[in-house]
């Protein structure tokens, strides 16, 4: 039995399998009339990126957030550009640094140590959520990660020592 290709009713176009998005929805490349696919396709004992979503989302709820790391990484093996898989990551690593109290390996704190820690793991995670998400998830990830850029930004400029001195005054 060959595989049909999904054909766009409306003018003719290819919907290509690798645009459809985790939860089997296409658009057609040309008139972006968005479909849904029925039944996407899975192999019974092969994981799909969805069921692995799943799992790292029970997994968060369940406050194991190694056990989610693993399964946000598994994803991204499937499909690299998992805008979902790329977020579960950076919440758990900004989960992380916080628990660990913003400290390096060295066993150094403060606010500069802090600024990049939260810079290493917007860099790692959140912007690249940002850059493969659709403009409506992105721009919900822009307001979520603001406190933490708002941060970095202003301990690179040095605004946050001047606030600090302007308390002991």
């Amino acid at each position: 039995m060959a595989l049909q290709p999904a054909v766009c009713s409306n003018c003719g176009g290819k919907i290509k399998v690798d645009d459809i998005d985790l939860n089997g929805f296409g658009k057609c490349d040309y008139c972006k009339t968005p479909y849904k696919i029925i039944d996407v396709i899975t192999i019974d004992g092969i994981p799909t990126a969805k069921s692995l979503l799943t799992a790292a989302e029970h997994s968060i709820q369940d406050g194991n957030l190694e056990k989610a790391v693993g399964f946000f990484n598994e994803v991204l093996k499937i499909k690299p550009n998992c805008h979902e898989a790329w977020w579960g990551l950076y919440t758990c690593n900004a989960a992380f640094d916080k628990y660990y109290g913003y400290e390096d390996k060295f066993g150094n704190k403060g606010p500069l140590v802090k600024a990049e820690i939260m810079n290493s793991t917007l860099q790692k995670y959140a912007f690249r959520a940002i850059e493969y998400a659709p403009q409506d998830i992105a721009d919900n990830y822009r307001g979520v990660v603001r406190e933490s850029m708002d941060y970095v930004d202003s301990v690179k400029r040095g605004d946050y020592n001047k606030k600090i001195k302007k308390k002991r005054s």
